[in-house]
């Protein structure tokens, strides 16, 4: 019996979702409104796809570089129908909990409570008392299993599909039965506890860009994390000659 059936991890079962395909974004800039112009296409994949969400919305916009001061996007069919319509554009800020006093104590030993940004399953309590090393297995064990799984902004991997932020809620959440935002504003604002990169462990979350882009460290200088270059869930290089170590933002502890 392997590690993930002895602590009860249940195997994903894919239940197609309805996509949208997004052919055209218009920055409104003296309405402060971002329309996405966007078609039903159950083909769609990759940075273009996505489903009907405010989820998928709010990822989409927090992942690519848009105009200062927005405050509103609305998806519309070329025919110019309103389909969905997304309050946002709230300051980013990281709670206190999140990267003061309490985050300075969590170099070094593991945390002792549960993480800010956090609820718990219950069924899953206990997968969450195991030894941090099972704990560091079971996570890189629900990462590594989502490679490949390609991109669609506000997607669950349940269904075949995810975009950064629903990747990481949903290796927690298979792993170690931990309910994380499925939004990178969430992750950014409210999630973890902010540690050194240079005390980067497996299982940490790694945020670049000031959370554009979240992923889990994997070890050996990789994280894994569904990038929207590559249109999917791939391994990524993070040491110095990579490029991408100067654009982590920060680590975040979880456990």
């Amino acid at each position: 019996m392997g590690l993930a059936a002895a602590l009860g991890l249940t195997p994903v079962v894919h239940a197609n979702p309805q996509l949208w395909r997004i052919e055209e974004t218009i920055e409104e800039q003296g309405a402060q409104q971002l329309t996405l112009v966007v078609q039903p296409d159950p083909g769609a994949m990759g940075d273009s796809a996505m489903v009907l969400t405010q989820v998928a919305v709010e990822n989409y916009i927090r992942a690519h570089a848009v105009q200062a001061g927005l405050r509103r996007a609305v998806c519309k069919t070329e025919s110019g129908r309103e389909v969905l319509a997304a309050e946002i554009g709230r300051d980013r800020r990281v709670e206190p909990e999140v990267d003061g006093e309490r985050a300075e104590m969590a170099v070094g030993p593991s945390l002792a409570e549960t993480p800010p940004g956090v609820s718990l399953d219950p069924s899953a309590a206990a997968r969450r008392s195991a030894p941090e090393a099972v704990k560091v297995a079971l996570v890189l064990q629900a990462a590594e299993a989502l490679i490949g799984t390609p991109l669609a902004w506000g997607a669950d991997p349940s269904a075949g599909f995810c975009d950064p932020a629903t990747f990481v809620a949903a290796v927690y959440r298979r792993a170690l039965g931990y309910r994380l935002p499925a939004t990178l504003d969430g992750l950014w604002e409210s999630t973890g506890v902010s540690v050194p990169v240079w005390d980067m462990r497996p299982g940490d979350l790694v945020i670049l860009d000031r959370g554009e882009l979240v992923g889990i460290y994997l070890g050996a200088d990789e994280m894994a994390a569904c990038d929207p270059a590559a249109g999917e869930v791939i391994r990524l290089h993070i040491g110095p000659e990579s490029g991408l170590t100067a654009r982590i933002a920060d680590v975040r502890r979880l456990f």
